[in-house]
């Protein structure tokens, strides 16, 4: 990657992690929940497809502890509720499985953390209908799979879940142009909404989308 190229990706991951931590926020307006996946789908073959550089290895490295997080954070949260359920159910076997914190997650060794984040999404899948009682929605599920997927990469592993159908791009320019053409003209659009119903948030949106070093 050049360096240009590099200092987009940061913008691009900065907005990730914004908006990942922000869901809350964002999370009850459906388009943005699909201009989301569409950028954790873009960044996944940006990274797929990245040059070997070193300065590009330094960058991807440091991302792949921040995504972890993220990954604790999300299931933490999921679990909370699947605990509830398994609870009331009766299912002390299952119960166990989810009663797991964001530090005992995020304190697992990669391996074993990739292990036990497989399990729990398979849990999450297996059991959705019934955890909407508990305030479970797919889309929650999806994120985490997005996230969990951009983690792999990061790790250096395939993906487990394909978060779209797309055909694959293997140009990074291309690439590149595509995720610059989705936030300039789609997601910047929809932010729009909360400028002054969330001022705070918006501001911190827009903080996110400056790119640093051009």
């Amino acid at each position: 990657m050049t360096k240009r190229q590099i200092n987009r990706l940061e913008m691009y991951q900065a907005v990730q992690t914004f908006m990942d931590t922000n869901t809350t926020v964002w999370s009850g307006v459906p388009i943005l929940v699909t201009f989301k996946n569409d950028l954790e789908e873009l960044l996944i073959q940006i990274n797929e497809n990245k040059d070997s550089q070193e300065i590009s290895r330094v960058y991807l490295g440091g991302n792949k502890t921040t995504q972890k997080r993220f990954v604790s954070e999300k299931s933490d949260i999921l679990n909370d509720a699947l605990e509830a359920y398994t609870t009331i159910e009766g299912n002390a076997i299952l119960e166990q499985k989810a009663a797991k914190s964001f530090s005992d997650l995020y304190k697992l060794r990669n391996q074993d953390f990739i292990t036990i984040i497989t399990e729990t999404i398979s849990l999450l899948d297996q059991h959705i209908e019934p955890l909407g009682d508990y305030g479970i929605t797919q889309d929650q599920v999806t994120d985490l799979k997005n996230s969990f997927d951009s983690f792999l990469v990061f790790n250096g592993q395939p993906r487990q879940y394909r978060i779209a159908q797309k055909q694959a791009t293997i140009n990074l320019s291309d690439l590149f142009d595509q995720t610059t053409t989705l936030l300039t003209h789609k997601m910047d659009k929809v932010m729009k909404r909360f400028k002054r119903t969330n001022t705070t948030f918006y501001n911190g949106y827009l903080a996110a989308r400056i790119i640093v070093g051009n």
